[in-house]
């Protein structure tokens, strides 16, 4: 396994306790924590700029874009409310619903894998299965949804 490879498995888990931790806070407080934050992990950073530049760039568009997010994980995990989805698994599953949707340097299966992954380290017993459960719904009807539209254009 490439440096690299290990290297985004640890930024991706960095955003995911940022992403994690604005459960507990209001926007202003958080901003002050995050500092401090980034400045505590900073020493682990292997190549500095890119991994904060990555980390920054999920968790800021993870917050910028998390009523798309939550509407995703809403309507896909109908039987649960999303107030009452564990706030672990929703913050692992907003993480990947975010590349998911608008980062499509990552594939679908490295998101869904590396969420599953965060899931088995944070989570409960079947918050893995739980997200991988969601994940796939998410994009599966994704998928529905651009062959419907390739579908209705021709």
């Amino acid at each position: 396994m490439s440096k690299r490879i290990i290297g985004r498995k640890s930024d991706r888990k960095h955003a995911f306790c940022m992403v994690f931790a604005r459960e507990f806070y209001d926007n202003n407080d958080m901003v002050d924590d995050l500092d401090y934050y980034l400045a505590d992990f900073a020493e682990e950073l292997n190549e500095g700029v890119n991994e904060m530049d990555f980390i920054l760039g999920e968790v800021g568009g993870v917050f910028a874009n998390l009523n798309i997010i939550d509407a995703h994980i809403a309507e896909t995990s109908s039987a649960w409310d999303i107030s009452r989805i564990s706030k672990i698994d929703l913050a692992i599953m907003r993480l990947a619903v975010y590349e998911i949707l608008f980062d499509d340097k990552i594939p679908e299966g490295t998101s869904i894998n590396e969420a599953v992954e965060l899931a088995k380290a944070f989570s409960s017993e079947d918050g893995s299965k739980f997200v991988n459960g969601v994940l796939g719904k998410i994009v599966r009807k994704l998928k529905e949804g651009e062959n419907d539209n390739e579908s209705a254009s021709l």
